[in-house]
C-alpha cells in the first residue's frame, strides 16, 4: 500500500521541537504516512525527509531578513515547487508566519488541506493577517489560551488544544547529580544564560551578557555559577572560562537554577513552567524596533506576561537591556521575596495552561480527521 504524504514546514528551533513531537503523535495514530519538508535535527530524527534544514531560515528582524532575502526566497520557491510536484495529502505549517502565511496563500488553491499549528501572533501585531490566515488554511490549531476569545470575537474558527510545554512540569531533576557533574557547591547560586537561538540574537545579546557577568561577580553577595544553555544551530565564541556551556540537560538545569537571563521567545514559557525566576531581555536593530513598536498592539513581549496579562517577569527591551538593569533584577530574583513573588505568579500561569490530554495528540487527531 502506497504511503500518503504529509509536508511539514518549521522555521526555527522551537518549531523543530514542536514539529518532532507532532510527527510522533501523527505516527502513533496512523503509520501510513511519509513526512517531508523543512525541519531541524529533532524532526529529522522522527523521520522527516528534509528538503531544507531550518538553520538556513533562522533569521529575525527586518534588516536581517532583507540581508538574507535572496536565500530565503530561493528556499521558498524550492518548497513551493516541491509541494506542487509531490501533491501531499496535507501540509502542516508550524509557526514561522513571515514564510508560512505566504506559502499558505500560494498553495491554498491546489486542493491540498492546509493546517496551521501554533498560530501567528496576529493579536499582538498586524491583526490584518488574521483574515489571510482564515482564507488560506483549513484547520487552525492554537496553543495559547488568550487566542480562543480573540479569534471568536472575529468569527474565525480555531481549535485550542492546550499548551504542549505544560508537559515540562513532569521534568524531574537530580540536583546533587547536576551539582556533581558541574562541580557546583551547595551554596552556589546558578544563573542560567539564554542569549537566543538565532545568529542575530547572539550578536546583539552576548556582549551585554558578558558585561552582565562581570558586573554580577562584583556586586553579588553570593558565589554565582553561570551556565550557558547553547541553542543547537548557533555557535557562541568568546565564552569565559568560568562559564559552564552546554547543549544538553537544558530543562533539568532550569528546573534547579536560582535565576535566568532569557532571550524573549518560547524559552520564557519553558523557564516559567520549570519554575526558574527570570528576567527577559531582547534587542533588535533600531529600524526593526521602531517598526515593531508602531505595529504592536500589546503591552508585553514575553509569552509569560502576555498569557498572564500582567507583569510577572521583568522585560528589559532595547535600550533598557543593560548590564546594570539585568544585574539589579537578578539580585532581586535571588532574594527570598523576589523568588516567592514570581513563583506564585508562575503557579497561576501553569493552571491556565493545563489540559487533560497531550496537546500534540489533540492536534494530530484534529489534523487527521
Amino acid at each position: 500500500m502506497a504511503h500518503k504524504k504529509i509536508v511539514l514546514i518549521a522555521g526555527e528551533d522551537s518549531g523543530d521541537l514542536h514539529g518532532a513531537e507532532l510527527i510522533k503523535a501523527l505516527k502513533n495514530l496512523n503509520t501510513n504516512y511519509e513526512f517531508s519538508g523543512i525541519g531541524g535535527e529533532k524532526m529529522i530524527q522522527q523521520g522527516l525527509v528534509p528538503i531544507e534544514h531550518i538553520k538556513n531560515l533562522n533569521v529575525i528582524g527586518l534588516v536581517e531578513v532583507l540581508k538574507h532575502y535572496p536565500r530565503i526566497k530561493k528556499i521558498f520557491n524550492k518548497t513551493l515547487s516541491f509541494i506542487k510536484k509531490v501533491r501531499p495529502e496535507k501540509v502542516i505549517l508550524i509557526d514561522y508566519p513571515g514564510f508560512n502565511l505566504k506559502l499558505a496563500e500560494k498553495i491554498s488553491n491546489l486542493g491540498i488541506e492546509v493546517s496551521y499549528f501554533i498560530l501567528p501572533q496576529v493579536w499582538a501585531w498586524r491583526s490584518s493577517r488574521a483574515k489571510i490566515l482564515e482564507k488560506n488554511t483549513n484547520k487552525r490549531i492554537s496553543i495559547i489560551p488568550l487566542e480562543k476569545d480573540w479569534f471568536k470575537k472575529r468569527d474565525i474558527k480555531i481549535s485550542y488544544v492546550g499548551n504542549p510545554l505544560i508537559d515540562l512540569k513532569k521534568v524531574k531533576s537530580d540536583k546533587s547529580a547536576l551539582h556533581a557533574r558541574y562541580n557546583i557547591l551547595p551554596n552556589d547560586k546558578i544563573v542560567v544564560l539564554m542569549p537566543g537561538s538565532r545568529k542575530s540574537e547572539i550578536q546583539r545579546h552576548w556582549p551585554i551578557f558578558l558585561q552582565t557577568l562581570n558586573l554580577m561577580q562584583k556586586n553579588s553577595l553570593y558565589n554565582i555559577v553561570p551556565i550557558l544553555l547553547e541553542a543547537p544551530n548557533v555557535e557562541i565564541n568568546n565564552i569565559p572560562n568560568h562559564v559552564i556551556a552546554t547543549k544538553d540537560y537544558h530543562h533539568e538545569i532550569l528546573s534547579i537554577a536560582d535565576a535566568a537571563i532569557v532571550c524573549s521567545g518560547t524559552a520564557t514559557l519553558e523557564t516559567a513552567i520549570l519554575g526558574c525566576p527570570m528576567v527577559v531581555c531582547y534587542q533588535l536593530s533600531p529600524i526593526t524596533w521602531f517598526l515593531a513598536q508602531r505595529m504592536s498592539s500589546v503591552k508585553y513581549l514575553s509569552l509569560v506576561n502576555l498569557i498572564s496579562e500582567k507583569d510577572v517577569v521583568k522585560e528589559l527591551l532595547q535600550n533598557n537591556m543593560s548590564a546594570k538593569n539585568i544585574v539589579e533584577e537578578i539580585i532581586y530574583l535571588l532574594s527570598e521575596h523576589g523568588k516567592k513573588t514570581i513563583k506564585k505568579d508562575y503557579a497561576l500561569l501553569v493552571d491556565s495552561l493545563e489540559s487533560k490530554t497531550s496537546a500534540y495528540q489533540e492536534a494530530a487527531k484534529y489534523i487527521l480527521q
